[in-house]
């Protein structure tokens, strides 16, 4: 589209191809709350076979929609979520049943692994992990490393050697 690189539509059809493979779900997707209204409209307008749920809302409005049994059961295809969603209800995302995969939009976001948001991630037992991003690191492989060990945490344990590997002083 003219805002951005076909992101989005990518991971839809990633998702998509998955439900026909026989992996319906669920799978969840993680984005700021500026673009969380766009992932549900382009839901429903390129996959319409991808069954959603938007937990996001009020603490009444989230504390409702997590106690219904649809919610409860995974029965939807695709959990759409926002950073601070993921955070206040983070027993639900890590305890409620296994997620397949997770999708983290503006996942440059990551960079800094001693934040919150990649905290409440790590929590996450979610066998697959991808991250969307369309901004550049800044010239610093720490950042790099950071993205590394969420994506791969058994290979990049810790940023000691990595970051010792590429010191360029």
């Amino acid at each position: 589209d003219e805002m951005g690189l076909g992101k989005t539509i990518q991971t839809l059809a990633f998702l998509s191809a998955l439900k026909h493979a026989g992996l319906p779900g669920p799978h969840l997707v993680v984005t700021p709350l500026a673009v969380l209204q766009n992932w549900a409209n382009e839901l429903k307008r390129f996959t319409p076979q991808l069954s959603f749920v938007k937990v996001h809302g009020s603490a009444s409005e989230r504390e409702r929609l997590l106690s219904s049994p649809a919610v409860l059961q995974a029965e939807y295809d695709v959990y759409l979520t926002t950073y601070d969603t993921l955070r206040a209800e983070e027993a639900f995302f890590t305890e409620a049943f296994l997620f397949h995969t997770v999708t983290i939009d503006e996942g440059h976001r990551l960079k800094n692994e001693a934040s919150s948001l990649c905290a409440s991630l790590a929590r996450l037992p979610i066998p697959f992990r991808l991250l969307l991003t369309g901004t550049p690191l800044q010239n610093n492989l720490h950042e790099l490393w950071a993205l590394l060990h969420f994506l791969y945490e058994q290979e990049f344990p810790t940023s000691t050697a990595f970051d010792s590997a590429f010191n360029l002083n």
